[in-house]
């Protein structure tokens, strides 16, 4: 949402009073969840959290309503009365700041809770992340992992994107405030993905298997995930299967 001042809730400084859970949503989106209540500890005014476009402070509790309406008129489903708990946010939005951007297989992400905006919103990121700078690499033969610095195009912030690849149906994206955590999650992941069956076919962390890239086929795609499709499906593809996360290849 683009009203209302951006913050962050502290510990004693709030009194949540009502919030709601999404149900009947549709296949791509996730049960988001909203929450409203009063600042307090000397900073007057409402909050409204939503647990894809974060927390936002205003003035008053007509301000909040109007955003909170807003806010559910971009989701198809229907908005259920739930008792107040934080733990939901904290899902896609972790305490350690960092943010499951997009989740291919089950679980939730700001993907799966952005509504109506979610293309937007995927485009925007997905430009930065092509104008970011790759740090880190590992490919295999059923995806891989890299790690990419970029610009977050809504904050203007600098964050860390590990995408992590492990086939055609499990792609899942995380980024994080800093290059250290990113690059720590991304060395995990290679060790723990790691097989003398299944070498990669490079990779920058010491001591995992690697060989060769298999040759490619004219006029097909080797997606990260590592199914083939002819180039001229590609279009149809994303519309059956959502976006495709981008190899080296592809860059």
């Amino acid at each position: 949402m683009s009203d209302g001042d951006a913050i962050v809730l502290r510990r004693g400084r709030y009194r949540a009073v009502m919030q709601w859970a999404l149900r009947d949503y549709g296949p791509m989106d996730c049960s988001a969840q909203i929450q409203v209540g009063e600042l307090t500890g000397g900073t007057a005014g409402w909050f409204v959290d939503h647990a894809g476009f974060g927390t936002r402070r205003f003035g008053d509790k007509h301000a909040a309503w109007t955003a909170i309406q807003r806010l559910m008129g971009l989701h198809k489903g229907r908005w259920e009365q739930v008792p107040i708990d934080r733990r939901p946010f904290f899902v896609v939005r972790r305490s350690d700041g960092s943010r499951v951007l997009y989740c291919q297989a089950d679980g939730d992400s700001l993907f799966g809770h952005w509504g109506r905006l979610r293309d937007r919103y995927w485009d925007l990121y997905g430009k930065a992340h092509e104008a970011g700078t790759v740090l880190r690499s590992t490919e295999s033969h059923s995806g891989g992992f890299s790690v990419t610095e970029y610009t977050d195009p809504l904050d203007g912030s600098v964050r860390y994107w590990l995408d992590m690849v492990r086939g055609d149906a499990d792609w899942r994206v995380v980024d994080y405030t800093g290059r250290a955590l990113a690059e720590k999650r991304y060395e995990q992941c290679v060790e723990n993905s790691a097989g003398q069956q299944h070498p990669y076919l490079g990779s920058d962390v010491d001591g995992v298997p690697v060989n060769r890239k298999a040759p490619e086929h004219p006029g097909m795609r080797r997606l990260p995930g590592g199914a083939y499709v002819a180039e001229a499906d590609l279009t149809e593809y994303r519309k059956l299967y959502g976006p495709i996360p981008r190899g080296r290849r592809d860059r």
